[in-house]
C-alpha cells in the first residue's frame, strides 16, 4: 500500500502542476496579431458595403468571422475612454461606413490619420447593422494598419 502511494502521490502532483501551467498559459495567450494573418478577402469599402446592403444573408455567410483586408478614404477617428482608436472609412458622401476598430499595438499610427486619406487596413469582420436613417455600417476588430 505504501509502494503504491508512493508512486501515485508525486504523479498526482505532476499533473496538477502541468494542468496549472497549461492553464496560465492559455489565460494569458494574446491573440494572434493581423498584420501576420492572410487575408480571406481583400477589398474596398464601397464593394464590403455594397455587399451587404444588397444581400445581409449572403454577405454574412461570405465575410463574417474572416479576414477581411480593406482599403479606403478615412473619414473619422475616434479614440474611446480607454485610450482605443477607431477608424471609419468611407464615402462623405454615403451615410454607410466601415467601422474598424484598432488593435491597441497600431494606436500610435492611428492617432497620425488625417480624414480624407486613404488606408488599407485588416481585420476581422464582425458583422453588419443597417439603419436606414443613419446610415449602415460593417465593422473590423483587431485591425491592423497595412498602409497609410
Amino acid at each position: 500500500m505504501k509502494k503504491n502511494f508512493k508512486i501515485i502521490v508525486p504523479l498526482v502532483l505532476l499533473v496538477a502542476v502541468l494542468g496549472a501551467w497549461c492553464a496560465y498559459r492559455e489565460y494569458n495567450r494574446k491573440p494572434a496579431s493581423m498584420e501576420s494573418m492572410k487575408a480571406d478577402f481583400v477589398t474596398n469599402t464601397a464593394t464590403l458595403l455594397g455587399a451587404f446592403e444588397e444581400n445581409e444573408a449572403k454577405a454574412n455567410q461570405q465575410y463574417l468571422d474572416k479576414v477581411v483586408e480593406v482599403e479606403g478614404a478615412i473619414r473619422a477617428i475616434n479614440q474611446d475612454e480607454a485610450g482605443l482608436y477607431t477608424v471609419t472609412l468611407g464615402d462623405d458622401g454615403s451615410l454607410s461606413s466601415v467601422r474598424c476598430s484598432v488593435d491597441s499595438v497600431f494606436s500610435e499610427q492611428a492617432r497620425d490619420f488625417v480624414p480624407g486619406s486613404s488606408v488599407t487596413v485588416r481585420g476581422v469582420c464582425t458583422g453588419f447593422m443597417a439603419d436606414p436613417l443613419l446610415g449602415s455600417d460593417v465593422t473590423l476588430v483587431r485591425c491592423t494598419i497595412l498602409k497609410k
